[in-house]
C-alpha cells in the first residue's frame, strides 16, 4: 500500500508539531522548541531534495501529445491486470496505427490474424494534447465503438477503450510476443 506524503504530513508531522508546541507551552523548556525546529528542518530538507529536478515521467506528462505519437503497434497492456482473461485478450487483440492515418485492428489467435477491421484516425486538440478519434465502419468490433482515452503512466502511453463486453481494455505501444 502506497502512503501519500500528504497523509504523512497530516497524520504525523502536524500532530507531532502540535504536541511539541503544547509541551513547550506547559513546561517552557527549550528542548521542545529545538525538537520542533529540527522536525521542520528535516521536513524542509526532504521537500527540497525531492523536488530537485524534473523526472522523466514529468517530462513526458508535460510534453504535448501529437498525432505522430500515436503511430505504431499496440498490444494489450498486461501491467494492470493478471490472469487468464488478460492473457486471452493479449493473444486475441492488437492493432496498429500507420502514418497514413489508418488503423488496422486485428482479431488474432496468437500469431495468426483471423480478421482485420480497417478504419482511419484523426485527432482533436484538447488542452495541450491531441486526442485520438477513430473513423470506423458502422459494423466494427465492440472495442472500437468509442474513441480511446489517453493515459500516461511510468513514462508510457496507454490507450484505454471502453467495451460493453470487457468494460475497459488497456493497450500500450509494443510488439506482440508469444506468452508461452
Amino acid at each position: 500500500m502506497e502512503v501519500s506524503a500528504n497523509w504523512v504530513f497530516i497524520l504525523i508531522i502536524i500532530p507531532i508539531s502540535g504536541i511539541l508546541v503544547g509541551a513547550w507551552d506547559l513546561t517552557k523548556k527549550k528542548v521542545y522548541l529545538w525538537l520542533l525546529v529540527t522536525l521542520w528542518g528535516v521536513v524542509g530538507i526532504i521537500f527540497l531534495f525531492s523536488r530537485r529536478g524534473v523526472t522523466q515521467e514529468e517530462k513526458l506528462v508535460n510534453m504535448p501529445i501529437e498525432k505522430k505519437h500515436y503511430y505504431g503497434s499496440y498490444v494489450i497492456a498486461r501491467e494492470f491486470f493478471s490472469g487468464e482473461q488478460v492473457d486471452w485478450q493479449y493473444d486475441h487483440f492488437r492493432f496498429e496505427i500507420k502514418d497514413n492515418d489508418s488503423i488496422y485492428f486485428h482479431l488474432t489467435n496468437g500469431t495468426k490474424i483471423n480478421k482485420t477491421y480497417r478504419g482511419g484516425i484523426s485527432t482533436v486538440k484538447l488542452d495541450t494534447n491531441e486526442n485520438l478519434v477513430l473513423h470506423m465502419e458502422p459494423q466494427t468490433h465492440h472495442i472500437l465503438k468509442t474513441n480511446p482515452r489517453l493515459y500516461l503512466k511510468d513514462n508510457e502511453l496507454f490507450l484505454v477503450f471502453k467495451s460493453k463486453k470487457y468494460h475497459h481494455v488497456y493497450f500500450k505501444k509494443g510488439e506482440w510476443k508469444d506468452t508461452e
